[in-house]
Formats: C-alpha cells, sequence, structure tokens
C-alpha cells in the first residue's frame, strides 16, 4: 500500500508546483486591483467610457435591489454594454450626496476583502456618490476585471432619490 501512496504524494506535491504560478498573487495584484475599482469609479465621475471598458469584464452582473409599485423587492440588473453605454452622457451627479461640492475631487475608498486564487472581493465608496459597491474581480489572462458588482444606495439625500 505504501508503495502506491508515495508515488501520488508526489504527483499530488508536483501538481501543486507546477500550477503555483497560476494561482499565486503578485505583489502588484492589491496595486491592479485598485487601479480597475478606480478605472470604474471615475470613469463615472467623467463619463470616461474606455476607463469604465477597462475596469469591466464583457458579461459584467450589475445588481441592486429595487422595489415595484406593489412593495415586492427585486434585483435589478445592469450589464457592461448599458453601464458603459451610460457613461456616454449620462449625468452621475445625480447621485452625488447632498451636500457634495460638485467641483471637489473625488476620493475613493477601495477595502480588499481578500485575493485569493485569481478572484477578489473589494468594497468601495467615494466623498461624492451616495452609494456603496461590493465587487468581485477575477484575474484573466493577467488583467484584473469586475465581474460582480452588489450596489445599494447609503442614504437619500442624492437627486436620483428624490427626483420626481
Amino acid at each position: 500500500m505504501n508503495k502506491i501512496i508515495t508515488p501520488l504524494y508526489f504527483f499530488a506535491v508536483m501538481l501543486l508546483i507546477h500550477n503555483s504560478p497560476v494561482l499565486a498573487q503578485t505583489p502588484n495584484d492589491s496595486t491592479q486591483i485598485k487601479e480597475t475599482v478606480l478605472n470604474y469609479l471615475e470613469g463615472m465621475e467623467t463619463n470616461n467610457p474606455q476607463r469604465i471598458e477597462k475596469a469591466m469584464h464583457p458579461d459584467l452582473a450589475k445588481r441592486t435591489i429595487e422595489q415595484n409599485k406593489e412593495g415586492v423587492e427585486y434585483p435589478e440588473n445592469m450589464t457592461a454594454a448599458s453601464l458603459i453605454g451610460y457613461s456616454k452622457g449620462f449625468d452621475f451627479t445625480l447621485f452625488y450626496k447632498a451636500d457634495v461640492d460638485p467641483k471637489e475631487p473625488l476620493n475613493s475608498e477601495v477595502i480588499i476583502y481578500e485575493i485569493s486564487n485569481g478572484i477578489a472581493s473589494v468594497k468601495a465608496v467615494t466623498n461624492k456618490f451616495e452609494f456603496v459597491d461590493y465587487i468581485h474581480l477575477g484575474k484573466l489572462n493577467g488583467e484584473w476585471k469586475i465581474i460582480n458588482i452588489l450596489w445599494a444606495m447609503t442614504g437619500n439625500t442624492n437627486k436620483w432619490m428624490n427626483k420626481q
């Protein structure tokens, strides 16, 4: 029995060693993840579809919880294509907190909860936007891309929440 188990252990160790560069995170992963998230947030702030597209995987699922007229809650979905399309002319200042000076620079806090085996989980908030994003990223072909965003409003002072 030992003659069979020893080669299996050796094979398993060699397999792990061989695949470790694919799964290992580099020291730059945190920096690249933050840059990706900033491309998304700053791209919205400046209506720059190229920056948003650079950050997004084409299969992005961006969701928030909405409520219909009957009070039933449901997930509202947005794709990468629709987000990129909106960024060409949508007034994202509608999502600003009521007391924000539009000329104030955008300051973003990107909190990385975990990076593991080519995936990452992040929280992003800004000094201007009245929402929070929980973001999942994946490292594909050496680049970090946003694959999922679950977001929610953090208050109700912005123009979007108070639209007529």
